[in-house]
């Protein structure tokens, strides 16, 4: 499979949405919809401070998707990068596209003058793991009063 990557706009709405939709299903959850998705992408396409990074076959098709997100930090004293979602899609696995899809949002995040770069995963997905470590990605953090970091949410209502 001839794989080409790109830096997502506009015009790549629905493809988008089409590999979210895949990848809640895969989740196994009921939300977002469809038409959610569609309205916080298009506005997330505008955002300066984040970029999707597609996977696209021979035809042009969407297979694989990344989402950076930007933002400053006092506690890194600069930029940091956040890799939200990494998704490939069912026929496209095991061909190396999420491996390339990380890579290139590394470098991307170093272009950026990031200064740090981080994702969150479910401690049970070993192939995940797997594959973020041997990009460089470690959970090792400096212990509070011998304590492990979380990341904690809390739900807010819808706005």
């Amino acid at each position: 499979m001839e794989i080409t990557l790109r830096l997502a706009g506009a015009g790549d709405l629905e493809s988008l949405v089409r590999l979210a939709v895949v990848f809640r299903d895969h989740l196994e959850q009921a939300a977002p919809s469809a038409d959610e998705f569609r309205t916080w992408f298009a506005a997330l396409l505008r955002d300066p401070a984040t970029e999707f990074l597609l996977a696209c076959d021979a035809a042009g098709g969407a297979v694989a998707y990344v989402q950076l997100r930007y933002r400053p930090s006092a506690w890194v004293a600069g930029v940091q990068a956040e890799i939200e979602d990494v998704f490939v899609s069912p026929e496209a696995r095991r061909r190396a596209i999420g491996r390339r899809l990380l890579t290139q949002a590394i470098t991307r995040a170093g272009e950026k003058g990031c200064r740090s770069v981080g994702l969150t995963t479910n401690e049970r997905n070993q192939a995940a793991l797997a594959l973020y470590e041997q990009l460089g990605f470690t959970a090792e953090r400096t212990r509070w009063q011998g304590g492990r970091q979380l990341w904690l949410e809390r739900p807010l209502g819808a706005g």
